[in-house]
């Protein structure tokens, strides 16, 4: 796999993304995601330039591996394709200002992942903010009670959505429920993925949290 051109590992990247974000990629079932991995692999421009380098079926668990593995974390501005996305998320700066409030920031050095987590502050008081969407509550709360174990500022649970969706009204109760029982804050957000373009690639999407 790393016999692939710099070049042309980024370019077939960048394509997949954009037909990524063309499909509503997260709304998609995992047998609809199949369909697309088989016909990316039959796409010309994206398998037909992989299997230059590779055989067919590993061309198919690269495109779900490499870039597919990564995609909502680049979209996020985390990891090494994060550039490569045209309708990026929100980064932890605006999840920060929307769930916390337009004082609060991210200290330098302090994003992670799997899940998304970093350290805030507004200058006085600092947490642990740690966000994802409805369906990774388990790994964000897991990532609270860790936090708290060892020892690091007092977290909080952000859940974000993406515009057009909303949690009914039974699963944010039990979401809250959850969360109070670990010992978690929670927030629920909306915001929206911002087509990147050379005017706006530095305006934040930002929108006001749910409740």
């Amino acid at each position: 796999m790393s016999d692939i051109p710099e070049e042309v590992r980024r370019t077939v990247i960048r394509d997949i993304y954009l037909k990524a974000d063309e499909l509503g990629w997260d709304g998609l079932s995992p047998a609809d995601r199949t369909t697309w991995y088989n016909r990316w692999v039959d796409d010309e421009m994206l398998g037909g330039v992989l299997t230059r380098y590779m055989p067919r079926e590993r061309a198919r668990m690269w495109i779900k591996d490499v870039p597919m593995k990564h995609y909502n974390r680049a979209r996020s501005g985390i990891g090494p394709y994060a550039d490569l996305v045209s309708t990026p998320l929100p980064s932890a700066y605006d999840i920060a200002r929307i769930a916390l409030g337009e004082d609060w920031t991210v200290l330098n050095g302090t994003l992670r992942e799997k899940p998304n987590r970093c350290q805030v502050t507004d200058g006085h008081a600092q947490k642990l903010m740690i966000w994802g969407n409805p369906r990774n509550l388990k790994s964000l709360v897991w990532a609270g009670l860790n936090a708290r174990v060892d020892g690091l500022p007092s977290p909080i649970v952000v859940i974000s959505l993406l515009q057009g969706e909303r949690l009914a009204e039974s699963e944010r109760r039990r979401h809250q429920k959850v969360c109070e029982l670990a010992g978690l804050n929670v927030r629920v957000i909306t915001t929206r993925a911002t087509r990147t373009t050379s005017a706006n690639r530095e305006t934040p999407a930002l929108r006001l949290p749910d409740g």
